[in-house]
């Protein structure tokens, strides 16, 4: 373990050595700082609490957008799997927009939501709520139609077909969106503090690069990479319990009965 941890971090160790080195020549120091200089500024605004705030507000504001986004896109995939007419009426509007980048709209949303907050979040709703909405109805596509013909032979209706078969079946497909919606939801947020923005993570690194301040730029960076890493530790400790989440929507509950001491029920 030891040791394959050291061949992972080697190629880490060895580029910043060799950052270190190069930044000797004031040029390439300017343009990229140093490893010495990030670790300095990564400390310094630890601890006097200036970088934790800003990852807070940014925090907040992408895991709002994620948790919005990823409910109203999967529920949304799900019920044009039940409603194959809507299906087909949508598909063609869903197709434009998958293909234009959510982020154009960036302005449309200004104007909606003003540039508060509620922008921040917004933006990094939309921009996961069509990843999600994607993974969940082709998890859908993806089920063997014999177990479809399975449900029918069954007499199973369709709203049962889809708590007990389609839900759990597409579990995979929606945690997926998941992993891939926290880079997203944190780009939806950063996009919006660059617009416009007095506190964040997003604000915090313009500003840093405004005044040419690399090491601050490279210390914002770094928060963002650790917010994505608490987002997917949230994500794959959620989908442990993936089956348990499969049971508790499609496995219906049976009230437990009561009993006298005769043996009769209760009730």
């Amino acid at each position: 373990m030891a040791r394959r941890t050291s061949l992972v971090l080697l190629p880490l160790i060895v580029l910043l050595a060799t950052w270190e080195l190069a930044a000797s020549a004031p040029r390439i120091r300017f343009l990229f700082g140093t490893p010495t200089l990030i670790v300095k500024r990564l400390v310094g605004d630890t601890l006097n609490g200036f970088l934790p705030y800003h990852a807070m507000i940014t925090g907040g504001e992408a895991l709002a957008g994620f948790v919005l986004g990823v409910l109203s896109g999967t529920l949304l995939g799900f019920l044009l799997w039940y409603s194959p007419l809507v299906a087909r009426i949508a598909k063609p509007y869903l197709f434009v927009l998958s293909i234009i980048p959510s982020f154009a709209f960036a302005p449309i949303i200004i104007i909606w939501f003003g540039i508060g907050m509620s922008m921040k979040v917004a933006v990094a709703t939309f921009a996961t709520f069509l990843v999600a909405l994607g993974q969940s109805y082709e998890g859908c596509g993806t089920i063997d139609p014999k177990m479809f013909e399975l449900m029918r032979v069954m007499g199973a209706t369709r709203s049962q077909t889809l708590r007990t078969l389609v839900f759990p079946a597409s579990l995979s497909w929606v945690f997926n969106s998941l992993k891939l919606n926290i880079g997203v939801a944190l780009l939806g947020a950063f996009i919006g503090e660059f617009i416009s923005a007095d506190r964040g993570i997003g604000f915090y690194m313009i500003r840093a690069g405004s005044l040419y301040d690399m090491p601050g730029v490279w210390a914002g960076a770094v928060y963002l990479v650790l917010l994505a890493a608490l987002l997917h530790v949230a994500v794959v400790k959620l989908e442990l319990r993936k089956l348990s989440i499969a049971r508790l929507f499609s496995v219906k509950r049976v009230p437990k009965l009561r009993y006298l001491s005769d043996g009769s029920k209760l009730g």
